[in-house]
């Protein structure tokens, strides 16, 4: 299949939101937006960290099942702040890298995340995103694109009764098509502030509470959160102009990782999976080029890369070595496997293993 046969297969849709394919299910779109409110009170925990890297910053939240891929080396520290307000919850923190993303963030609520700053270039399912934009993802749904630069976020992950009660508040002027499928929104820039602030003052107040906040501010924390997200997606024009990015080479992508995540044995030749695809090796390449400024098989060499690293933060609840890891997910040099590690992280597999472990493992 030639390029332009494959631009015709894939349309990019209406110029108005992402493809339904691209998140989870669609919502009932005529479902209620009256849910009852909870009657036991609700407590909160809160926890801030500093992080080495964006496998500690994104992935190891609990319930959530996402593959973080560092693209160029280097350290990527920062913060990260969790609570957890009764069923709803909040993630707020920062990294400074070159990521792909890509995965679930709640199998069972709907995740609103909001970029709060931004020093470089993002995109999420082939769309550019900006600071203020906010991304919505049901239950189940998946975040796939890339971060590059400094990026600081917010995400807000609630269940549907609680977002519908809120919601409900302002009769109507929040599109309900809006919770239908994965997509990026731009309010307009007042709301975009406007929203930034109240999130940065709730993720503030929670870190100057040192553990655990009081039962009195849970509710009101909450409800902040919440409406400072739906009082900018009620601004958001339906009808407004949607960014147009990479929309075929971010498809292009996530299916060859899904071929490849599914592929038996130990290697996928490039033309096997251009075959699978039914598209050119051209395509193919300039697709990864596009979306992540690599090629195929570098890509799939820093995804392992990732994975092993994530394998090794994990040694503190599944025990392991570094000769099983670097097995596990397909080098078996141990040297060079060693060598590209501590490029792009500046740490050996065997210090990543002792700092989490406390004593060195082989």
């Amino acid at each position: 299949m030639d390029d332009h046969r494959l631009a015709d297969s894939w349309p990019v849709g209406d110029g108005r939101r992402p493809q339904r394919d691209l998140g989870a299910g669609p919502v009932r779109e005529e479902r209620s937006f009256v849910a009852p409110a909870p009657k036991s009170p609700v407590r909160a925990a809160v926890a801030v960290r500093a992080t080495q890297g964006p496998h500690e910053v994104w992935a190891r939240v609990p319930g959530r099942d996402l593959t973080v891929t560092q693209l160029t080396p280097g350290a990527c520290p920062g913060r990260q702040l969790r609570a957890e307000l009764g069923d709803v919850a909040l993630d707020a923190g920062g990294f400074d890298g070159d990521l792909r993303v890509r995965g679930a963030l709640a199998k069972d609520a709907f995740s609103l995340v909001c970029v709060l700053e931004q020093d470089g270039t993002a995109n999420q399912w082939g769309h550019a995103v900006e600071a203020g934009d906010i991304l919505i993802v049901p239950p189940g749904g998946e975040l796939d694109g890339r971060f590059l630069g400094r990026t600081a976020y917010a995400v807000v992950t609630a269940p549907w009764a609680l977002i519908s009660r809120r919601a409900a508040l302002w009769q109507g002027r929040i599109d309900p098509r809006l919770w239908a499928e994965a997509g990026v929104h731009s309010p307009p820039p007042a709301a975009r502030t406007a929203c930034r602030d109240a999130l940065r003052r709730c993720s503030e107040m929670l870190r100057s509470l040192d553990g655990r906040a009081p039962d009195g501010l849970v509710s009101l924390v909450r409800q902040a959160l919440l409406d400072g997200v739906l009082t900018a997606l009620a601004q958001v024009e339906d009808d407004g102009p949607l960014r147009q990015g990479f929309l075929n080479a971010a498809r292009i992508v996530r299916l060859s990782e899904d071929y490849l995540d599914a592929a038996a044995g130990p290697g996928v030749q490039i033309d096997e999976l251009c075959g699978a695809l039914g598209i050119s090796r051209r395509t193919l390449y300039r697709a990864f080029h596009d979306l992540l400024d690599v090629s195929p098989k570098a890509h799939l060499r820093l995804k392992n890369l990732s994975a092993a690293r994530g394998r090794l933060l994990a040694a503190a609840e599944r025990p392991t070595t570094v000769t099983q890891v670097a097995l596990d997910h397909g080098f078996w040099e141990l040297g060079r496997f060693s060598g590209a590690y501590r490029t792009m992280f500046g740490e050996t597999p065997s210090e990543t293993l002792r700092r989490v472990q406390g004593g060195l493992r082989r």
